[in-house]
């Protein structure tokens, strides 16, 4: 019984009962107090054994938190990060053109705010990578299914706040925070969409819904120093200085290069 509930019992109690009970002998008192005293204890016992598994969740082994992993995938998925794993975490970039930045067929391309980031650390057979997922909250919608208030996951090719790491061509994406506005272009997820190293997969739609092709390009982030991107990739945009600047040069290339089968 918890403590509130006991409480709650008290006062169902006949107040003859309790005026009858100053009438006893004081040994059947000290009977009660010690009964009540037991009670507590019991109290704070089950109250203690409420709080171990959270005591365990932070000290004890990772835990996946709210991801469902499918049976395709024989990676092994953790909470945090691991530091030897995050300066491995490197995404090579492939050149593609302007056109091809905005061309890709299963792309997202919409304006929101970063409201949750999550660090996982992935182990295949291990060989270990750090990605984090990031939750956004969708203001604008330019290309995909997606609707002005929806909330949608998305996965970044590294961590987020990795304290003294560096990890090769990741220097848009680090700059990730919770409240930051941005306009994002990530890759649609589907039941086919995985990660696979060293004889371990892990599908990245059991993380999230859509990701992040690389850490430099696909998103464009306002900051306290300025909109940063990478510019050298999104020439059009290059003398871009505010969110609004931005949003023109993007629905203006969508219009120009999008798929029109996935508009």
């Amino acid at each position: 019984m918890r403590g509130k509930e006991f409480l709650d019992k008290m006062d169902l109690i006949d107040p003859g009962y309790v005026e009858a009970a100053d009438t006893k002998p004081v040994k059947k008192k000290n009977v009660w107090i010690k009964w009540c005293a037991m009670a507590a204890c019991l109290c704070l016992i089950i109250g203690a054994v409420a709080m171990l598994p959270h005591l365990r969740s932070n000290h004890g082994e990772p835990q996946v938190g709210d991801f469902q992993l499918s049976e395709k995938t024989t990676a092994k998925v953790s909470l945090g990060y691991d530091e030897d794993a995050a300066t491995s975490s490197k995404t090579d970039l492939v050149y593609l053109t302007e056109e091809e930045l905005f061309a890709h067929e299963k792309m997202y391309a919409f304006r929101g705010r970063v409201s949750g980031l999550t660090n996982v650390t992935i182990d295949f057979n291990g060989e270990k990578m750090v990605r984090c997922v990031a939750n956004i909250s969708i203001d604008e919608v330019y290309k995909g299914d997606l609707v002005p208030g929806d909330q949608i996951t998305m996965l970044i090719p590294c961590g987020i706040d990795l304290i003294g790491v560096h990890v090769e061509d990741t220097g848009v994406i680090p700059q990730f925070t919770s409240g930051m506005e941005g306009i994002f272009m990530p890759w649609v997820y589907d039941e086919n969409s995985y990660i696979e190293m060293n004889g371990a997969v892990l599908m990245t739609k059991d993380l999230a819904e859509c990701g992040l092709a690389d850490g430099m390009r696909w998103a464009f982030l306002s900051t306290d120093q300025g909109i940063v991107f990478e510019r050298s990739a999104y020439s059009g945009a290059y003398e871009a200085t505010t969110m609004d600047d931005i949003e023109a040069y993007v629905v203006d290339m969508l219009q120009k290069y999008v798929s029109q089968a996935y508009k």
